[in-house]
């Protein structure tokens, strides 16, 4: 009978343990619970798994004209945060909390970046352009 390493087994159970830490119905004071999440206009998502996107109208955001945005963000996962930032705006969901947040941005010309902080180098990173 093969054995399971000891190693292997604690990292797993720490991960489990992580990701079920923080509370569903926690959120910072910025971050909101909403009934409906929208699905039109510029929306950013991430979670529940591991992913993040940012769309606009439903389409995957590659580029945008400069102005001021009316933004969706919703944040599906007590174990990821929602980070926008780039010329003039920095802003982020709680990486414990969930639910839904509306933010106004006022984007310039140059490159934003969406990203999960704490596991940007996984993959949950995007970008776009404003020009």
């Amino acid at each position: 009978m093969k054995r399971t390493p000891p190693l292997f087994v604690a990292v797993v159970l720490i991960l489990v343990l992580a990701a079920g830490c923080g509370s569903s119905s926690s959120k910072s004071s910025t971050q909101k619970t909403s009934s409906s999440a929208s699905s039109s206009g510029l929306v950013g998502t991430t979670g529940p798994g591991f992913t993040i996107t940012l769309t606009n109208n439903g389409t995957p955001v590659k580029t945008l004209k400069p102005g001021t945005y009316k933004m969706t963000v919703n944040d599906e996962s007590s174990s990821h945060n929602f980070h926008l930032f780039g010329p003039g705006v920095n802003k982020t969901t709680d990486v414990s909390g969930t639910g839904t947040v509306a933010w106004t941005v006022k984007l310039e010309k140059g490159k934003y970046t969406y990203q999960c902080d704490i596991h940007f180098a996984s993959g949950m990173i995007g970008s776009f352009t404003v020009s």
